[in-house]
């Protein structure tokens, strides 16, 4: 949904209003001041004028002069205390109130909402809003006042102008109208290609992160990865230089159309003016009093077109945070079915077949299949084969295109998303530990609500206790050196641990681990898989592997390929089966042993 400029300006300013009360004050403040300002500064010369002319004595000159300049220089002064401090409070909103909401919405919103690259631009296009002090949320803030302040001098000037010669508006008007529309024509292409040029932001972001990741690090400098990086860096810079030059290229016209105009309306005016001044018409003060007054109309009429200009800029980006943070919610965030209470929990695929936004075709089709109270299945196939997604499903990251996922028999939709959140403990294949200390890593929670001997017991399953206790500082040590110079950094196969301590800890009743023993070596993986009936126990719990030597702990092997599953059964008897499973069993213990006979051999 799009908004109105007005609605925008609102919307903006309840939100700075409600975050900084005294902005309520020292805004207006700032409006009067810098309305009243000009109008004195135009007046002082005609007064000096007018003295001079008039025949009054030195003294009272000076008098009224200096009174006249003592109170013009306060108001300078309090006006520029004014200014700054609103410039300041204005960017301290935009980080704290907006950048923090952002923030916000991206860790609550349904997972679908971020996960998608057509939400992946709409992020962008959202974070743009707030990127800098001249974009969006900040140029709304800044306009909004010079926009008011503006219009009222305005309306004052063109009634004094009106009283002398009505032409001289019009032809100002007229002229600036002009101008208006050029700028109109700049923002109209500006908002038709901001998609395009909010991909190539995007993929600079990933690009950038990506070559300074302390994770590829080593890959970069290895494999020389500097000039590819480069190239491509190179290239997709050239493209967003390309747009912003395409864009401010058609801010630069009404730029120069301006200038020009604002010269054909000074000499119109000042024709008219000399002819009034010629004709006796009017005296030498009053036409010194006029000069000061078209000029500064023009420069409120300049400056009102400029600000009205920067607003509708400002409010496309208004519009694409906006249009982010009311996104709709797709999943059960109200009251639904109360949680099961007795434990473990029985899973049930009914015909379920999902695809993702965007895509052509459906990643799993017609799936059914129960995982009964707390058995162990390991989920097992190629790459592509739709293990993944089942767990996104299982964990209500999405929900179903076709069919039903019961767990304790309800629905998934059924239950309130956040409650549901409570029966899963995960840990993905992807693993990013936080920059706080170990115990705030597992615990996820405040330090004064950490249960430690839950702690330990979760390390300590998870193989990871030995570690910590080696540590200077134990569990209160720092992990990675983003925030504490003395932070460590842990293995590939000790973040996995970690995170399969923190969903120890968290204990929920049903577990899911994809890929938990990818970075571990096989004794650890060894260590792990005998620890696991302990680690599943009372669970009801999944599990993702490549490995294949590794499902044999489990109760049930479900193989999948294209997204429906072709084989089902226990290890003994999908081997006795000798169909997929067992070809692909066969060819990896055909490397377990060919590695054997090399270290015996060496």
């Amino acid at each position: 949904m799009k908004y109105s400029l007005m609605k925008n300006i609102k919307y903006i300013y309840q939100l700075a209003f409600l975050f900084n009360k005294k902005l309520k004050y020292t805004i207006p403040s700032q409006i009067m001041l810098s309305i009243l300002i000009p109008i004195i500064a135009t007046i002082i010369p005609s007064i000096a004028i007018g003295f001079i002319t008039e025949g009054y004595g030195i003294k009272y000159f000076l008098i009224v002069i200096g009174v006249v300049s003592l109170v013009y220089g306060f108001m300078l002064f309090t006006n520029q205390y004014l200014s700054r401090r609103n410039e300041f409070e204005n960017i301290f909103v935009r980080i704290k109130e907006f950048y923090l909401a952002m923030s916000a919405k991206l860790m609550t919103t349904d997972y679908v909402n971020v996960e998608p690259q057509a939400k992946q631009i709409d992020i962008q296009k959202a974070i743009m809003s707030f990127s800098s002090n001249w974009v969006g949320i900040e140029l709304m803030l800044k306009n909004t006042p010079v926009l008011i302040i503006n219009f009222v001098g305005l309306i004052i000037y063109s009634v004094l102008i009106s009283s002398l010669n009505y032409l001289i508006i019009i032809i100002l008007i007229v002229m600036s109208i002009l101008n208006y529309l050029l700028n109109m024509y700049a923002q109209k292409y500006e908002e038709k290609h901001k998609k395009d040029y909010a991909k190539v932001d995007r993929q600079i972001n990933y690009l950038y992160e990506s070559s300074t990741s302390l994770i590829n690090g080593k890959d970069v400098r290895i494999y020389k990865m500097e000039d590819w990086f480069y190239k491509i860096f190179h290239g997709l810079i050239k493209k967003r230089v390309n747009w912003s030059r395409k864009i401010e290229y058609r801010y630069f016209l009404p730029f120069v159309s301006d200038s020009l105009l604002l010269l054909i309306r000074d000499i119109i005016a000042y024709i008219i003016l000399i002819n009034l001044v010629l004709d006796k018409s009017i005296s030498i003060t009053t036409f010194t009093l006029y000069v000061g007054i078209i000029s500064g109309f023009s420069t409120w009429l300049n400056s009102a077109v400029t600000a009205f200009s920067n607003l509708k800029r400002a409010n496309l980006g208004v519009n694409d945070f906006r249009h982010y943070m009311e996104i709709d919610e797709v999943f059960n965030h109200k009251e639904g079915s109360k949680l099961p209470e007795t434990f473990p929990l029985e899973i049930e695929f009914k015909n379920v077949s999902f695809r993702y936004p965007g895509a052509e075709s459906d990643t799993l089709t017609q799936l059914s299949f129960k995982i009964k109270k707390g058995s162990k299945v390991a989920l097992v196939g190629n790459n592509g084969a739709g293990k993944t997604t089942i767990v996104k499903l299982i964990t209500g990251m999405y929900y179903p295109t076709v069919g039903e996922i019961l767990v304790s028999g309800k629905r998934i939709e059924d239950y309130n998303i956040d409650e549901y959140y409570s029966l899963i403990g995960a840990v993905f294949q992807d693993v990013e530990v936080l920059a706080f200390n170990i115990a705030k890593n597992v615990s996820v929670t405040k330090e004064a609500n950490i249960d430690y001997d839950k702690l330990y017991q979760s390390l300590e399953l998870a193989g990871l206790k030995d570690k910590v206790l080696s540590l200077k500082n134990k569990d209160k040590t720092n992990l990675t050196q983003y925030i504490d110079k003395d932070g460590i950094l842990l293995s590939g196969g000790e973040m996995q641990k970690l995170m399969l301590a923190r969903s120890l800890y968290k204990d929920a009743p049903i577990m899911i681990l994809d890929e938990p023993t990818a970075a571990l070596d096989p004794i650890a993986e060894s260590e792990l898989y005998e620890k696991y009936n302990d680690l599943t126990k009372d669970k009801t719990s999944l599990f993702i592997s490549h490995r294949l030597s590794s499902t044999k702990f489990c109760d049930r092997i479900l193989f999948l390929e294209n997204g429906q599953i072709i084989e089902d059964g226990t290890h003994h008897e999908l081997m006795t089966l000798n169909g997929k499973y067992a070809n692909m069993f066969e060819i990896q213990s055909h490397y377990y042993k060919e590695d054997l006979k090399e270290d015996r051999h060496e």
